[in-house]
């Protein structure tokens, strides 16, 4: 039986982490410009990175947080039969990120300044703002060689490579360390305590006509399962991380 994972950020700075997250991913899928509409959705993505980025500063968030899944390594050294050697790679790894990006310049900058993101961003707002008479650099960058779009794709993404590669090694050992436990929700309702939560994820049968809607702070978060349709929740089988 196949199943979906839910993720619910319980504080502004994981909702930032997920989201960013998101959007590198879609910037990382459209990179290659190989179907139809992928530049569109490349520079949406790329745009609204660079909105998120300028609403908050998450260098030294980030940083905080892969030096604090440094020093939980101690105990996993102290688990029977780890690779010591992937143990230590991760360490250098998480050393490096943790010093290099609060010393970085501010992320996204450079992007900031790239003259044909600045005149798509420009007109992006308007609907079918991206015509060819409203944004004519972008219809002239869309007709040059492959060879040269991805010179200018590749350089605008190694301006993120620093922030892509901390959220996703830090999101990974988040949801690595996060084991599932079964609950039920009587009559479609769960609550629990939050202390000391970065989100919870929730595990359910793909199958089931159902989703989850979570609502929460630092101290307590509660789940709906709403139903798909006539549906009735009734007590729902679900499995629940809490990460921290």
């Amino acid at each position: 039986m196949s199943s979906l994972v839910y993720e619910f950020p319980l504080n502004e700075k994981c909702r930032n982490y997920l989201r960013l997250n998101e959007l590198l991913q879609q910037v990382h899928h459209c990179r290659t410009l190989n179907a139809s509409g992928q530049a569109t959705a490349l520079f949406k993505a790329l745009l609204d990175t660079l909105e998120l980025l300028e609403r908050c500063d998450i260098r030294t968030d980030l940083a905080k947080d892969l030096e604090a899944q440094r020093g939980k390594l101690d105990a996993w050294a102290q688990v029977p039969g780890v690779d010591a050697e992937a143990l230590h790679q991760l360490e250098q790894q998480l050393a490096q990120l943790s010093q290099q990006l609060p010393r970085a310049a501010r992320l996204g900058q450079l992007l900031r300044e790239d003259k044909l993101l600045a005149a798509v961003r420009s007109r992006f707002a308007i609907p079918g703002g991206l015509c060819p008479f409203d944004v004519p650099q972008l219809h002239y960058w869309l007709h040059l060689p492959a060879v040269r779009q991805q010179e200018d794709i590749d350089g605008w993404l190694a301006q993120l490579q620093l922030l892509q590669q901390g959220l996703a090694l830090l999101l990974t050992l988040w949801r690595e360390a996060g084991h599932f436990r079964p609950e039920q929700a009587a009559n479609g309702f769960f609550q629990d305590n939050a202390e000391l939560t970065e989100m919870i994820r929730l595990r359910l049968p793909a199958e089931q006509p159902l989703y989850p809607v979570v609502s929460g702070n630092k101290y307590r978060f509660t789940i709906r399962f709403l139903p798909v349709g006539n549906h009735e929740p009734g007590n729902i089988d679900f499995e629940l991380a809490n990460i921290r």
